[in-house]
């Protein structure tokens, strides 16, 4: 699966809510051929990685229903980070393209995208995922941008 496949399955799972994203996402995922589930989970630990910067992270962002904020883990900056990809390709080139538009309010809950190509995957095939991607996306993971 190239990117481009990729942000079309996000892209076209939009919805009213991040819930509403992820589970079309592995509705669609779960009528895909094993090996594109897996491409899948490449694609969004690559994204992920790009996305794992210090000036990122140095951001004041918030979670829905968060009053305290963030707090900059890097827990807490990985589901961050987890929300921009669930908001689309054209949040995701605008956060990449100014950091100051990651200084906003993110639901927390998107890190069940995380979660999806393991659950397709299961039930596609009825066996435990066991796939490590190649890319950590972890954060911090990306030391270039931490530097």
């Amino acid at each position: 699966m190239d990117t481009k496949t990729f942000w079309s399955i996000i892209d076209n799972a939009q919805g009213d809510t991040v819930h509403d994203v992820i589970e079309a996402v592995g509705q669609d995922l779960s009528k895909r051929p094993v090996s594109e589930i897996i491409d899948f989970s490449e694609r969004l630990a690559e994204a992920l990685y790009v996305l794992d910067r210090r000036e990122l992270f140095e951001k004041e962002y918030t979670f829905l229903g968060d009053a305290s904020g963030g707090g900059n883990t890097g827990e807490d900056f990985l589901y961050a980070r987890c929300a921009v990809v669930a908001a689309g390709s054209l949040v995701y080139e605008q956060v990449n393209q100014d950091p100051m538009q990651f200084a906003r309010e993110w639901n927390w809950h998107a890190q069940d995208l995380l979660y999806v190509p393991e659950e397709a995957y299961e039930e596609l095939t009825d066996e435990t995922w066991e796939h490590d991607t190649e890319t950590d996306y972890e954060t911090g993971s990306n030391s270039s941008a931490w530097s």
